[in-house]
This record gives structure tokens, C-alpha cells and sequence, in this order.
């Protein structure tokens, strides 16, 4: 509802308690000297024409409460010529607090002492007109009940802090309001940077794991087994050649995270896109050059996001890396594209040991070193991130493709497609 709106609803709720007070008999009629020369009495229901002028003024209230406060008490003084109503004293109240709420500073003032000038004469005048002490004092209240104190409650409610505080109270709830938005602001940090070193975590992850995986694999293959010159060589090539690619990724990484990705143009460019620059094929590719046999059924949508994209392919890397480290360099890739998701499925042999605490699969003792233990939980953590799920753990007997009495590793994640993408 528009603050306007509700404050017309206000006035209309003051003039309808004015109303029901007049009802109530909490006004009267006086028997005041003008009348008896016109010869008229009047009666208790003239009391509505003033309420209905005041209505009139209520209506102003919003837009110009300087003139609405001084017909509201010219409307007043009409309805005193008739006797005391106490209703129509209650809509000069609203008036008087409406002004001190949204009239210039200027006009708060000059009210201020308009209104006590008035409320001094008015006592004044009584004592004038032969009243006695005790009701001079009694106009001299209701004129600060109905025309000073609202304007006085408006100026504490401007000045937002409540009446009779102490004078240090004010600062104390600053001080404790300052205090709270600090732990809000220093938990929202924390919270960022757990987020920021969970992100840089699984970057760093993704971006070292694999190559020194596969640089660990490759030297501890040419290790045991006889020398061979031309075979080592390749394996020294293959290693030099992984490891440029692994310090340039972490170069890249570190000149981000500091700020100095050289012109405008490497600086807009996405996190997840630097860091991934590579396809489908290419991590399959890497793979088998490592000395994998992977067989492949189905490949990516077109049409996938960045975000999905980047996901799918950390995923088959860590799956992978894993197959290499954990297995006997075999691996099944399985892409569906279903109604609403994607489904990658991963399966690879490994030895007849159970998975370790992590989900991991167990190697052999010199492979034990190579596995971070983190593999999975990051695999799942990117799959959750988009709204997809992963599953991991051992399949059983494979009767086809491994060696009897080999046990298979799935990994399987399922990725959310967009609409247009179904």
C-alpha cells in the first residue's frame, strides 16, 4: 500500500473515532451569549458540520500540513462557539503531529511558538473572562495535551531515538547497532572466503592432480622396467611436455588471483574458461596418450553451458586420472542425454581391495602416495554446485571387458540440462 494511501486511512480511522466519541456523549453544548441574542439553541448534532470541515482539512494533511494545521484550527474555533467536543480535539492532534512529522524545520518552529502562544492566551482570556485559577490551569493542560505535546512527539520521532533517554543512551544503541552490523559484515566475509578457498581449492585440485598424476605414473612406469632409450625418451618428452602445461595453468591461476592478467581483455576473460581450455576430445586424448585404452559412447550436447561444460570435463579428467592411478589404464565412457539431465558414466577396473575411507579406490602400495583422498569430494562438490548429483563405488564382477576376478570403479554424474537444451 502507498504511503499516501495509508495515511488517508489514518485520517478516515481519526475521523471515525471522533465520530464515535461524539456518539459516546464526550461532547456539549454551551449555553454562550450569541446564541441567546440570535434566539437559537443549538442542538448536540451541530457538532457534525465542524467534523465535517475538518475532514476536508485531514485530506490536505499530506501534501500541505501548514494550511491544513491552521484550518484545522479555525475549524476548531468554530466548534468551541458550539461547546466542548472532544473528537474534533483529537483531529487537531493529528494535525498538529502531522505538521511536526513533515513540515520543514522552519514551519516546526514557528508552530512551536504559535502553539504555545495560543495555549498561554487561551489561559489567559479564561482568567480575563472571570474564570478562577483552577480553570485557568485546566485550559492551559488541554492546550498542551492537544497542541504541544503531539508536536513534541513528532520532533522525538524525527530525531529517531525515544523520549526521556539518557543522554549516553543515544550513543549506547549506535554503538550496539554499529557492533551488530559488524559480526553481520565479518561472518558475510567469512563466509565469502571459506567460498573463495573452496573455489581455489578445487581449481588448484583439477589443474595439479592430473598432470602430476600422470607425470608420477609415467616415471614410475620407465622405473620399473628394463631401460630402453627410445621408450624413455618418449616417457621424458611426455613429461616435460605435461609439465609445462601444469605450470602454465598455475601461472595463469596465480596472475589472476593477483590481480595481473596483463590487458583488459585476458582480465574479463572467465575463471572457469582460462583454466579449462581444453574439449571433450582433448581430455580423452590426453588420456590415451598416457598409454589409456578408453572406449567412448555418445558425446557432449552442442549446447551446453559454460558452467556445464566446464563440470563434464573436470569430471571425465578426475575419472581418469583415477582409472590411470587406481586400475589398469582401461576405462568405459558413457554420455546419455535423457528428458531433463545428462548422464556421465565413468567405469574402470581396479584390484579386488575394498575403497578406502574416502570413496577412493585402493592401488597398490606405490600408488598409495599419488592420491590426494579429495579426488571424489570435489568431483561432487562442481556436480552439486549446478544442481546435479554424483554417485560413486565399486560395480561387481565385470563379465565382458576386464580380466575374471577384476572388480569395476563407476563413477556416474548426472548434470542438469536447460529447457532449451532438452
Amino acid at each position: 500500500m502507498r504511503p499516501s494511501v495509508r495515511a488517508h486511512l489514518q485520517s478516515l480511522l481519526t475521523l471515525g473515532v471522533a465520530v464515535l466519541i461524539l456518539a459516546v456523549g464526550w461532547a456539549g453544548v454551551a449555553e454562550l451569549p450569541w446564541w441567546s441574542a440570535l434566539g437559537v439553541t443549538p442542538e448536540l448534532w451541530w457538532h457534525l458540520i465542524p467534523l465535517t470541515l475538518m475532514a476536508g482539512a485531514l485530506l490536505l494533511r499530506i501534501r500541505r500540513p501548514t494550511l491544513a494545521l491552521t484550518l484545522g484550527c479555525g475549524i476548531v474555533v468554530l466548534d468551541l462557539s458550539i461547546g466542548v467536543n472532544v473528537g474534533i480535539l483529537l483531529c487537531l492532534s493529528d494535525l498538529v503531529y502531522n505538521l511536526g512529522i513533515r513540515g520543514s524545520p522552519r514551519a516546526v518552529v514557528a508552530s512551536a511558538a504559535a502553539l504555545t502562544g495560543i495555549t498561554l492566551a487561551s489561559s489567559a482570556l479564561g482568567l480575563f473572562v472571570g474564570a478562577d485559577w483552577e480553570g485557568a490551569l485546566s485550559i492551559a493542560l488541554v492546550g498542551l495535551a492537544v497542541l504541544l505535546m503531539p508536536l513534541w512527539w513528532a520532533a522525538e520521532v524525527r530525531r529517531g531515538y525515544p523520549l526521556w533517554q539518557e543522554p549516553d543512551a543515544r550513543h549506547q544503541l549506535e554503538a550496539e547497532r554499529h557492533a551488530s552490523m559488524l559480526r553481520r559484515q565479518a561472518s558475510k566475509r567469512r563466509e565469502a572466503v571459506d567460498q573463495e578457498r573452496q573455489r581455489m581449492a578445487r581449481e588448484l585440485h583439477d589443474v595439479v592432480s592430473s598432470q602430476v598424476s600422470a607425470i608420477a605414473l609415467t616415471s614410475g612406469a620407465v622405473l620399473n622396467s628394463v631401460a630402453d632409450t627410445e621408450r624413455d625418451r618418449r616417457a621424458l618428452g611426455s613429461i616435460r611436455s605435461i609439465s609445462v602445461e601444469a605450470l602454465a595453468q598455475l601461472r595463469e591461476m596465480v596472475l589472476l588471483l593477483r590481480g595481473e592478467g596483463g590487458s583488459p581483455e585476458a582480465e574479463s576473460l572467465n575463471y572457469q574458461e582460462l583454466l579449462d581450455g581444453t574439449s571433450w576430445e582433448d581430455v580423452l586424448t590426453r588420456a590415451r596418450d598416457r598409454g589409456m585404452e578408453i572406449s567412448v559412447t555418445g558425446e557432449p550436447p552442442a549446447n551446453l553451458t559454460t558452467g556445464q561444460h566446464h563440470v563434464l570435463l573436470r569430471v571425465l579428467q578426475e575419472s581418469l586420472t583415477n582409472a590411470a592411478k587406481h586400475g589398469d589404464a582401461q576405462a568405459a565412457v558413457t554420455l546419455r542425454q535423457k528428458r531433463k539431465r545428462l548422464q556421465l558414466t565413468v567405469t574402470s577396473p581396479v584390484a579386488d581391495d575394498p575403497a578406502d575411507s574416502d570413496g577412493v579406490p585402493k592401488g597398490n602400495d606405490d600408488d598409495a602416495p599419488l592420491g590426494t583422498g579429495v579426488g571424489l569430494a570435489v568431483m561432487r562438490e562442481r556436480v552439486q554446485l549446478i544442481g546435479g548429483s554424483l554417485n560413486a563405488g565399486p560395480m561387481g564382477e565385470n563379465p565382458t571387458r576386464v580380466r575374471r576376478g577384476s572388480q569395476l570403479w563407476m563413477v556416474e554424474a548426472e548434470l542438469p540440462l536447460n529447457q532449451e537444451q532438452r
